[in-house]
């Protein structure tokens, strides 16, 4: 029985996720066990399809907040339906242009949707308030990497106009996790994964996966995954001399030459935080640093717009 079978996927859109972005993915490799993946939005007009953006995000949410049993009883509950959805809003922060919430939400969508992960945890669903701060990692999920080999997954996620500045507080948030033993973050897993299965067939399977006590048990790794979110700069360039093909090009051959520069970066922070022994799954999204009628709107303003229309 795979992990999925086990642990379906909870993204409950990941056909549309996916859409949002160009294909094919850009891929680089870091290390004998590491990847980044670029992924650049639909662009229209000179712009990012922020709104489908903003759109498809409010839709994962209630995949990415709630354990799949209250998802499922969410579901069955239909003439609750509009006060379920109320209260797994509360538990998302007011908004603010420093808020971090859409990136956790980016990067739970890119490990279920890119990566098929599965989400053993996400920390929005035990948080008491929308304003309380669960330590260690963003979320865990579950990689089967090959038969018997599996890989837990904590996530950390950083929105930065500057990405260098981004990859470097992620991998110090990383260093953190790892000095501190992953403890917090599995005790929270154990004691919360009851509320991911029913079948006590599969809570079994999973134990033995995630709780292994028996000479035969399977290669459970820990490893990270990782969402940058950064700005690319197109307030110098001429959209009115160029057509949408040679936008489209420029927009993402930028994207790609600033993310490559910094693959260096990650390799030093890898290697200068002792973490050379895990896998990273890194996810990378530019966004655009533009002229909106007038003004100069960038990653910050994007960080406050996932907030609130989240929220709302």
């Amino acid at each position: 029985m795979t992990i999925e079978e086990i642990l379906p996927l909870s993204i409950l859109n990941p056909k549309e996720f996916r859409e949002l972005f160009h294909d094919p993915v850009d891929e680089f490799n870091i290390n004998k066990k590491s990847n980044l993946y670029l992924h650049t939005l639909q662009i229209k007009d000179g712009s990012f399809n922020l709104d489908g953006l903003y759109d498809q995000l409010e839709n994962t949410l209630l995949g990415y907040v709630c354990s799949r049993q209250n998802l499922t009883k969410g579901f069955d509950n239909k003439s609750q339906w509009g006060l379920f959805v109320k209260n797994v809003k509360k538990k998302l922060k007011a908004p603010d242009p420093n808020a971090g919430e859409g990136g956790e939400l980016l990067l739970y969508a890119f490990l279920e949707e890119h990566l098929h992960a599965p989400k053993i945890l996400s920390k929005m669903e035990i948080k008491t308030s929308s304003e309380h701060y669960v330590n260690g990692s963003d979320g865990i999920h579950i990689l089967e990497s090959s038969p018997n080999k599996y890989q837990l997954i904590f996530g950390e996620s950083k929105m930065y106009a500057d990405v260098r500045k981004g990859v470097k507080s992620a991998f110090e948030s990383m260093g953190k996790i790892k000095q501190e033993g992953f403890g917090f973050d599995t005790w929270l897993m154990e004691s919360e994964i009851l509320k991911e299965i029913i079948n006590p067939d599969k809570i079994k399977i999973l134990e033995s996966i995630l709780l292994p006590s028996t000479a035969t048990k399977p290669v459970l790794a820990n490893s990270f995954g990782v969402f940058i979110g950064y700005e690319i700069d197109l307030t110098d360039y001429p959209l009115e001399d160029h057509d949408s093909t040679e936008i489209e090009n420029h927009i993402r051959n930028l994207a790609k030459e600033t993310i490559v520069g910094e693959l260096q970066t990650i390799k030093n922070e890898i290697k200068n935080r002792g973490l050379g022994g895990h896998h990273f799954h890194v996810y990378a999204l530019p966004f655009l640093k533009e002229n909106k009628n007038g003004s100069i709107v960038g990653i910050k303003e994007v960080r406050f717009n996932l907030s609130n229309n989240l929220k709302k």
